[in-house]
């Protein structure tokens, strides 16, 4: 099982990123080896501020929301108190951002790695899980 990153995540519906066709490619390959992808539900909030605020498209955010809620293809977990602790020992013992040590906690929590494009995650991340990149 992957754990998805809002970054990879971003890269896969905006066409106008750079890593938009590497993030395409892994996520082909996902769907083939029918791997489940999970990512922690604070990918709504991320995506949604994202696209509003970085695009400047209020309506893509939340057609974004709307369509990330309902995909078969990518499981939202809920974020438990015992993932926001452990996210909070990994980002204060890590050094990681906040909203980024869920994800390493999420990845941490069930034993998966971190598809990622944030240099921060995959660098201080991987003293954790494994940490990987679209390529």
């Amino acid at each position: 099982m992957a754990i998805l990153d809002a970054s990879v995540y971003l890269a896969l519906i905006n066409s106008d990123e750079s890593e938009h066709a590497a993030s395409w490619r892994w996520f082909k390959q996902v769907q083939e080896n029918r791997e489940t992808i999970s990512a922690p539900v604070i990918l709504l909030a991320e995506t949604a501020a994202a696209l509003s605020r970085g695009v400047g498209n209020i309506a893509l955010a939340h057609q974004a929301v709307a369509q990330l809620r309902n995909s078969p293809l990518i499981k939202l977990i809920p974020v438990t108190t015992d993932l926001a602790a452990l996210a909070a020992s990994i980002a204060a013992d890590h050094q990681i951002r906040g909203c980024d040590a869920v994800y390493v906690a999420l990845a941490a929590q069930h034993n998966d790695y971190l598809m990622t494009l944030d240099k921060q995650q995959l660098d201080r991340g991987a003293n954790i899980i494994t940490t990987r990149q679209p390529k």
